[in-house]
């Protein structure tokens, strides 16, 4: 029993599906059987039908008799707006409609050997029947002014099939409605999902839709907000070791300073420069992995010949080959930063580095090479995760692996990639492709 009433909730997804099918099939009946009943194009109008029956009793009586006594017969059914006329002549410039409907009307009532000669509306406002008896005399029906409807049809109905498209469209925008009302939750919470931890964070998500839908979206931000507690605690641990570690750091290299060995002393201070620097790293990469800047127009040539110059004045060999002007929609602090942490790495490695920038279609591309070892195939996924350090890296240079993965968290960012290809003869080439418009 209570899972026939789980069944027949009206906030579940399945109730409310099944609810948009019954209802539109049932709409569609209704529509269809109501099109057809009305908008079939012979149905006679019941002023028609009626008159139709009662010139068939009539006839079928004159029909039987002599025709000596139809003279006497007639005379008793005429009236002021009724008449009958023996061998009498119609009138001509009927309607080629109103001939078929009432030729119609009157083949099924009448008998077998009488048939219509003509109907006629010769004034817009008079029917004129004229009929055939069996034995070839003439009877010439007239209905006159006061009963207009007996030869006035109603106003042309559409035609059917054109009714019916009428009628489905309404079902179907009634459906596309009530599915749009089921789907739309749906697809805000996904929307959500995807650009959580990635386009920023924004406000809870708003509950609405089928139960099913309110209860994860409840879970989803219930989760969102147990992550950043997480990251925020995170972040403050590190924060805080960062301050602690400075003090014995600072005596450190007091004491260091007073070595009078030059070699011992250089390792020493060398050891520290390397740990300030990962701690260093460490906590701007917590701190501001959020990337919370929008999107706007920006100059990739101009911003990338920035980077380039930077590293330049600081004694490194970097230079930027590609387009003078190519704007596209980024972020372009982030864009800087990853940028920045790949040449920086490739400083590391290499003494050239090249920053190349290309269009392809609706995408921009730019490469970072080095001429330094290279990355092994096996390592260069694993180089793109957060505090991952290569073999070669692990004791030559100062940080702890965030370089590469803030770039990729970049590429990500803009709904691009960043991939990393060996260079011949050697060195590395990381690309970061980006669509021209990042969302």
């Amino acid at each position: 029993m209570s899972a026939w009433r789980q069944l027949l909730r009206l906030d579940r997804v399945t109730t409310q599906i099944a609810l948009v099918v019954f209802v539109g099939g049932f709409v569609s009946s209704i529509a269809i059987g109501f099109v057809l009943f009305f908008f079939r194009p012979d149905r006679e109008p019941p002023e028609v039908h009626r008159i139709a029956d009662e010139l068939g009793s009539i006839v079928r009586v004159l029909d039987g008799m002599p025709q000596a006594d139809r003279m006497r017969a007639a005379a008793l059914y005429r009236r002021p707006d009724f008449s009958l006329e023996l061998d009498g002549k119609a009138a001509s410039g009927s309607p080629a409609e109103l001939d078929e409907l009432w030729t119609a009307s009157l083949a099924r009532v009448l008998p077998k050997d009488v048939s219509v000669v003509s109907v006629g509306h010769p004034e817009g406002a008079r029917v004129q029947i004229l009929l055939r008896l069996g034995d070839g005399q003439s009877v010439l029906l007239r209905a006159g002014p006061d009963r207009p409807s007996i030869g006035s049809l109603p106003p042309p109905l559409p035609p059917l099939g054109v009714s019916l498209m009428v009628m489905v469209a309404l079902t179907v925008a009634l459906s596309i409605w009530a599915v749009l009302r089921i789907v739309t939750p749906l697809a805000r919470f996904a929307t959500a999902v995807e650009q959580f931890g990635l386009k920023g964070e924004g406000g809870p998500l708003r509950e609405e839709g089928a139960a099913e839908v309110r209860k994860a979206t409840n879970a989803f931000n219930n989760m969102r907000e147990r992550i950043q507690r997480l990251i925020e605690d995170r972040t403050r641990t590190m924060i805080a070791i960062s301050h602690d570690l400075r003090t014995p750091l600072t005596r450190l290299r007091l004491r260091a300073e007073d070595i009078v060995e030059p070699g011992i002393k250089d390792g020493m201070l060398r050891d520290m420069d390397l740990m300030e620097t990962s701690i260093a790293g460490a906590v701007s990469y917590l701190r501001d992995g959020g990337f919370q800047e929008g999107t706007e127009m920006a100059d990739l040539p101009s911003l990338l010949e920035t980077i380039c110059d930077q590293f330049s004045d600081a004694g490194f060999s970097v230079r930027y080959e590609g387009p003078e002007r190519l704007a596209a929609r980024v972020r372009p602090q982030a864009i800087a930063r990853a940028v920045t942490n790949l040449v920086e790495n490739g400083t590391k490695f290499g003494s050239h580095v090249a920053v190349r920038l290309s269009l392809h279609g609706a995408s921009v591309q730019i490469d970072v090479e080095d001429d330094g070892p290279g990355i092994p195939d096996s390592e260069k996924s694993a180089v793109l995760q957060p505090f991952y350090r290569s073999d070669t890296a692990r004791d030559s240079v100062a940080g702890f692996g965030l370089g590469l993965a803030i770039a990729a968290d970049v590429a990500r960012l803009h709904d691009g990639t960043l991939t990393l290809h060996d260079r011949l003869p050697r060195g590395l080439r990381a690309c970061l492709r980006i669509p021209l418009a990042a969302r």
